[in-house]
């Protein structure tokens, strides 16, 4: 799917049906504003490149 053919409301009303999900109408735009910035931020995430020879980190010291 490219990154203009997301469509959220699609998405929102299959994601809810597949999990049996009830969305109450005055919640529905909260929860697509939702997913698209939650999108936004996967694909910041995703478009960071990385070489194929990286390796995670064997314990996380912050």
């Amino acid at each position: 799917m490219s990154q203009d053919a997301f469509d959220a409301e699609a998405y929102l009303e299959a994601a809810a049906a597949a999990m049996g999900l009830d969305i109450a109408p005055e919640w529905k735009p909260a929860v697509l504003d939702n997913l698209v910035r939650s999108r936004q931020i996967a694909q910041a995430v995703l478009s960071f490149p990385l070489p194929d020879t990286i390796e995670p980190a064997s314990v996380f010291k912050p």
